[in-house]
């Protein structure tokens, strides 16, 4: 007889998972501590405006761990675990901190605050606003270079009648009353040093110590100096000069105007202007928008450019060089705009080479041998109808790629689509089509130009002009 204490069929108990915390979190705060900590070392990183524009990229990132830790969990003998209330928290802050970085990373804020009528103490939330001038004349010496130092303030320099170095000088500071205001002014005056050639004006505008001034200076120089300009902050103007121009600006816009030397420009955050420039053009760092109209030299772009670029008119090669391009060309007769979604050009001539992502790419005129390469966007090339037809490569993974020649060009075509179709207005072109995937091949005329045309999945054109 059985026991009637005992159950023959006792009830399972319940299977308890363990959770382990998720490691998105934790990762994208390392990445985003690890860019910071690049910043504060010095290497120049435009964060917010970066942030602006990949924040995405940190959503993605994270569901992809979720995703993953998701799918592997049971098998390690872990429960399948959802968001926390941090995980939560630190999306909405991405989210909220990533749209504001996108919607005001490009917003002119110095506008702003002109309009708003602010300054960079607030409105006078640091004391009441005063005014000086000062003037200052010194001989300048035959053959010399001059070196402008100033931390706020801007400046502009224009040549001098004579042979001296003139300065006027238009000063703000703030201060609690007119004795401390008229001492910061006394602790800020300008400085004139003469070394054998060489002359060094410094604003000073830290000589009150944290009683910082701004000081905008108008500068009449010989037309023959050397100029080289350092600021922290301010826009530099320079008109009508007959030597090499160096600026290093942190923050601020750049103008230069009808200059019979070289330029070199080092700019941190602002846009650059420049016209009639006799000798190269150097530009580098984290610069807003450039416009360069003729330049009698080569023109070297190097380093970040956020918004757009405009060069008309540059007798020598051009190079452009960012974290997404790599373009070298040479003279420009006509124009070459570049901006975030593409790059057109009207009378560019090679050698030259323009390789770029996530860009559509428009050329005429074009004249001289020629790479052509974009990862994402419509490629159109049309030559000039200078004979003979360079040779040209062409290459496009996603988009569609148009060549337009002249009706008596001659050329030898070797063109491949993987996923598309291949067109011509030569008949003598033999396409071949298999498989979703084209070729064409043949040589029209006598043959001189090369062009090597490749497509992953977008159409192929040749055409006549």
């Amino acid at each position: 007889m059985s026991n009637p204490n005992v159950n023959p069929n006792p009830s399972p108990q319940p299977v308890y998972y363990r959770h382990r915390r998720s490691l998105a979190g934790p990762l994208i705060l390392i990445i985003i501590g690890l860019v910071f900590l690049l910043h504060n070392f010095g290497v120049r990183i435009p964060i917010w405006h970066l942030f602006g524009r990949f924040w995405p990229l940190l959503l993605i990132l994270w569901g992809v761990i979720r995703l993953i830790e998701y799918s592997v969990a049971p098998r390690y003998g872990y429960g399948r675990s959802g968001l926390g209330t941090g995980s939560i928290f630190l999306l909405i802050l991405i989210v909220i901190i990533g749209l504001s970085a996108h919607y005001s990373s490009d917003v002119n804020w110095g506008g702003v605050r002109d309009q708003l009528q602010l300054d960079d103490d607030l409105g006078g939330m640091f004391g009441s606003a005063y005014t000086f001038d000062d003037n200052l004349e010194q001989v300048f010496p035959a053959k010399g270079s001059l070196r402008v130092v100033s931390d706020r303030g801007a400046m502009t320099v224009a040549p001098s009648e004579d042979d001296k170095l003139h300065v006027v000088v238009h000063k703000k500071l703030r201060a609690d009353n007119q004795n401390n205001a008229n001492k910061y002014h006394e602790q800020t005056k300008p400085q004139i040093t003469v070394n054998g050639t060489s002359v060094l004006l410094n604003a000073n505008t830290n000589g009150a110590g944290d009683h910082g001034v701004e000081s905008d200076m108008e500068i009449q120089v010989p037309r023959e100096a050397v100029l080289d300009i350092a600021s922290k902050s301010g826009d530099v103007t320079v008109t009508d000069h007959a030597n090499d121009v160096k600026i290093a600006l942190q923050r601020g816009d750049v103008s230069l105007t009808n200059i019979a030397g070289a330029a070199a420009i080092n700019l941190d955050k602002g846009s650059i202007r420049a016209s009639k420039i006799s000798g190269d053009v150097d530009i580098e760092g984290h610069v807003d928008d450039v416009t360069l109209d003729e330049v009698g030299g080569a023109v070297h772009l190097n380093g970040d450019f956020f918004n757009d670029i405009r060069l008309s008119k540059i007798a020598k090669a051009v190079s452009f060089k960012s974290s997404r391009s790599d373009m070298s060309l040479g003279p420009v007769a006509g124009d070459l705009d570049i901006d975030r979604d593409s790059v057109r050009g009207d009378g560019v001539s090679g050698p030259g080479r323009i390789v770029t992502t996530s860009k559509e790419i428009h050329l005429e005129n074009v004249s001289g041998d020629m790479q052509v390469e974009t990862t994402n966007g419509d490629i159109e090339v049309q030559a000039a109808r200078k004979l003979p037809v360079g040779r040209m490569t062409i290459s496009g993974r996603h988009g569609d790629i148009t060549l337009t020649l002249p009706p008596n060009a001659g050329f030898q075509l070797d063109a491949t689509t993987r996923r598309g179709d291949i067109s011509s207005d030569w008949d003598v072109l033999k396409v071949e089509s298999s498989g979703g995937s084209s070729t064409a091949k043949g040589t029209v005329g006598n043959g001189v130009g090369k062009l090597q045309i490749n497509s992953e999945t977008g159409d192929i054109r040749i055409s006549k002009g």
